[in-house]
């Protein structure tokens, strides 16, 4: 007995950067500039001795997250409704 399995992942909406849209290139290079960031200032915090700068480091971890984040949102169109489910604080 064989049963269609439809893998979750392929459902997922892919949105399509037109690098020929000015607006899309800038957010295709913002985005990549923020992640490509994130592995630095891990390495960084590990390293890191002193707590302020540990401190220092987990901040600016966390705004770039939330700087990633609303660049998805916006690429996709979030509603704020939309957001909040996506972050957990909807109903």
């Amino acid at each position: 007995m064989s049963a269609l399995v439809m893998d979750p992942v392929s459902q997922l909406p892919l949105r399509t950067i037109n690098f020929a849209d000015l607006s899309d290139l800038a957010r295709h290079d913002r985005m990549i500039s923020l992640i490509t960031r994130i592995p630095d200032l891990n390495r960084k915090l590990q390293d890191a001795r002193l707590e302020q700068e540990k401190t220092m480091l987990s901040r600016q971890i966390v705004t770039t997250d939330a700087s990633i984040d609303k660049l998805v949102y916006e690429l996709y169109r979030l509603t704020e409704e939309e957001i909040k489910f996506v972050e957990g604080n909807g109903k």
